[in-house]
């Protein structure tokens, strides 16, 4: 879940998950899809773009790499309902219970 620290608010243009490794964001992103949900991964580190290849100083930064394989951006857009937000979570508790 989104971690926001005391000091800072919500900027309330997307809503996301960690998850653990990238076998598990790909097979919730496959859960979701097989039902009925559009979820996308949302980050791609820069260094490892190709527009950036060459502009990269040759850095390990393993925390850009951690998100860009852990981060699942979950559906949020002007006429979401209240049951569809209870739905998609509803779907997410499945995937991690069943």
């Amino acid at each position: 879940m989104p971690d926001i620290p005391e000091y800072a608010t919500n900027n309330a243009h997307m809503f996301y998950l960690v998850l653990p490794d990238l076998e598990k964001r790909t097979a919730l992103l496959k859960y979701l899809k097989d039902n009925g949900v559009l979820a996308v991964f949302h980050y791609l580190s820069l260094h490892s773009s190709a527009y950036y290849a060459d502009k990269h100083d040759g850095r390990v930064l393993p925390e850009c790499d951690r998100y860009a394989d852990t981060l699942v951006r979950l559906p949020m857009y002007y006429d979401l309902t209240l049951e569809d937000v209870d739905a998609i979570s509803e779907t997410i508790t499945r995937f991690f219970t069943s």
